[in-house]
């Protein structure tokens, strides 16, 4: 769920809105009444721990001046937001016969709410909230996991792949971006075995592995579907590649295989495809669940087993001048 846009004041008369919950990380805690016996320690409590890496809001209907009196009375560090109309509240589901429930959400930097705590008892709370805000920094400033994942595999199943599932592959490269929105890209996907066969005819013998994918999909475009700019920057391959890139992280979240390649016969992959001749067939992909090494060759189950091998950062990356 994403925060819906809203704007309100807080205890000292400013404007908070939306946009301030992006780029930071926030604890945004709703609490009963200012002044109360658990909303103080709960509000100290908040103001003593050393948020270095999060913004920390409370929230309730009490009005601006009654939230500057209370921020002022007990020496608060967080900020406080008035929400006399319930807006927020509502939007929350925090309200229980008109009365707010004690609830904390902690909230990333696209402004996504990533975990809650409702009907919170205030001993041990803001330690837990602690607790969990590390963990989720940790684990959105770390390499994402589908992506360190992803390998070019080539043991295959041949079980079938839901037609759902391929679909979502490609849902999830249309949502590629692109010089001025052209989306340059076209795919055919082939899971019917009589034509799988006949595009096995166009492999070569060094992809033999692909005959056990369920499904391929051709990946073409052409120069004219977008943008052609100076300095031969024909940008429909640059655009049909990032949206490759989203088709293969998506596959393996949903722990599937997709291994592009580029050993085939064009021609005849076009001709049985009935691609237009003046199209380039960028790449086939091959689609599976992960099999069995044992049928693959001594050459590919060594590769199949090996590390992944990058060139040093160093080689490939100048910062500045």
């Amino acid at each position: 769920m994403r925060v819906k846009h809203f704007e309100l004041l807080t205890d000292e008369g400013k404007t908070f809105t939306h946009v301030d919950l992006y780029g930071k990380y926030t604890i945004l805690f709703f609490f009963p009444k200012a002044g109360t016996s658990g909303c103080t320690r709960e509000a100290v409590e908040f103001s003593r721990e050393n948020f270095e890496k999060a913004q920390v809001v409370g929230i309730s209907r009490d009005s601006v001046e009654a939230l500057k009196r209370f921020k002022e009375k007990n020496d608060l560090k967080v900020t406080l937001l008035s929400d006399p109309e319930g807006i927020l509240h509502e939007f929350f589901n925090v309200l229980e016969n008109g009365k707010t429930v004690r609830s904390t959400f902690l909230i990333d930097r696209w402004g996504f709410v990533r975990k809650e705590w409702r009907r919170v008892k205030v001993e041990g709370h803001v330690q837990e909230v602690k607790e969990a805000l590390d963990r989720l920094i940790e684990e959105d400033l770390s390499l994402n996991k589908h992506i360190e994942w992803r390998r070019a595999r080539r043991a295959l199943k041949k079980d079938r792949v839901p037609r759902e599932e391929l679909e979502l592959l490609i849902k999830a490269a249309h949502l590629a971006p692109s010089c001025m929105n052209n989306q340059p890209w076209r795919f055919v996907v082939v899971d019917e075995e009589e034509l799988l066969k006949k595009i096995h005819e166009a492999l070569p013998g060094g992809n033999y592995w692909m005959k056990n994918a369920p499904a391929l999909i051709a990946v073409h475009s052409k120069k004219d579907f977008d943008c052609a700019l100076p300095d031969n920057r024909d940008y429909f391959l640059f655009d049909t590649g990032l949206a490759v890139g989203n088709l293969l992280v998506q596959a393996t979240q949903m722990g599937l295989v997709a291994h592009p390649v580029a050993g085939y016969d064009p021609v005849k992959v076009k001709e049985i495809l009935k691609i237009p001749e003046d199209h380039v067939l960028i790449t086939l992909i091959a689609v599976g669940y992960l099999g069995d090494e044992s049928e693959l060759s001594e050459k590919h189950r060594e590769l199949e087993r090996s590390e992944r091998v990058r060139k040093e950062l160093s080689e490939i990356v100048r910062w500045n001048l």
